[in-house]
């Protein structure tokens, strides 16, 4: 049995993260602030942290930073959580951001648990100089209102998960249904903010890309198969000509501009169940086209759909009208562009262009 450190100042979190972690067969100590959390460390010594960011009296990170400047602390493997993506998270052994789901933190702490003995965590970066650019007000308050958004959020979705999970073993189908709504529900609140803070990042120029080299075709397949598992109907096709060497780019930013145009592929399909992703290449540039059937998007709209809040029907209900701003920006963010064409009745074309590495 390991000994596992929680420290979380919103008290029904730490409640739901205690009980995840009780229920894997682990004995749990718990802290409301981060000096509480360092005062019980010290006393006994964790197998593994598991600490929010934004607390009362130490942050995350503040925990972090002066349990590695003890050498009785410095090897416990720490799991940051988060709304934000704080400066220097990089030293933790894991980072999971908020909401985050129960699957994935149950495999987080079993993972540093095994991995303890083995661990050999590198010295915490000395303490950076305090920031003074113009930004750093609007970056914190945006940090608090992710923290005060998704805190709540993640907590609903914890218990909806274990609601779910009991549901299950109990095999009742309308409490299943229900349970598996109320998912889907918190999914789309937590989809609206995280697209709320990358529009507000973007606008202010605080969000950096990671970019590592990554095989196109590889990674256009496995987003592919994901949409095919998930929408069973609908007939997915990609076309990739010659080879593509593998270009710059962070996978995961990527990742969120194609299925941001995969989803509005699906949405506006109409009777249609065909989606065609093709990828050409230019002088210069790798061009990723992904085309459905359906709808089309009026002539009027066209030139406003890459604008924040702008959409181009008029059924509210179907998104929130920041997708394709962000999709653009991150486009542009790789030195690339997007674009669309459409007719009426005939569907629409989005094209991604990206530099080409040679």
């Amino acid at each position: 049995m390991s000994l596992v450190l929680i420290a979380e100042d919103e008290e029904a979190l730490l409640e739901v993260f205690s009980e995840v972690v009780e229920e894997l067969g682990h004995r749990v100590v718990r802290a409301h602030n981060g000096e509480e959390a360092l005062l019980l460390a010290r006393t006994e010594t964790p197998d593994l942290v598991v600490s929010d960011h934004m607390m009362p009296r130490r942050t995350g990170m503040q925990l972090l930073h002066a349990m590695r400047a003890e050498a009785a602390l410095s090897d416990v493997p720490f799991l940051l959580l988060s709304a934000a993506r704080p400066q220097g998270r990089e030293a933790a052994q894991t980072f999971l951001a908020k909401p985050v789901d129960l699957s994935t933190f149950e495999q987080a702490v079993s993972s540093a648990l095994q991995n303890h003995a083995a661990a050999h965590p590198e010295s915490a970066p000395s303490a950076r100089e305090a920031a003074s650019t113009p930004g750093l007000a609007s970056e914190e308050m945006l940090n608090w209102v992710a923290h005060e958004l998704k805190t709540p959020l993640s907590s609903a979705r914890l218990n909806a998960q274990l609601l779910l999970r009991k549901v299950h073993k109990r095999g009742v189908d309308d409490e299943r249904r229900s349970a598996e709504a109320i998912l889907r529900q918190l999914d789309r609140m937590n989809g609206l903010v995280t697209s709320i803070l990358d529009a507000s990042r973007l606008a202010d120029g605080k969000l950096e890309l990671k970019r590592v080299p990554t095989a196109l075709t590889p990674f256009l397949e496995e987003i592919i198969q994901e949409w095919r598992e998930l929408q069973p109907d609908v007939d997915f096709t990609l076309h990739a000509g010659e080879p593509v060497e593998p270009q710059l780019l962070d996978a995961d930013r990527l990742r969120q501009v194609l299925h941001n145009l995969l989803s509005n592929a699906v949405k506006y399909r109409g009777d249609s169940h065909r989606v065609d992703v093709d990828v050409t290449l230019n002088p210069g540039l790798v061009l990723i086209h992904v085309r459905d059937w359906g709808v089309g998007i009026p002539a009027s709209a066209l030139p406003h759909i890459f604008d924040r809040f702008q959409r181009a029907d008029e059924d509210r209900g179907r998104g929130h009208g920041l997708g394709l701003f962000i999709a653009a920006a991150l486009a542009k963010l790789h030195g690339g562009s997007l674009s669309a064409r459409s007719t009426l009745g005939e569907g629409s074309t989005f094209t991604l262009r990206l530099p080409r590495r040679n």
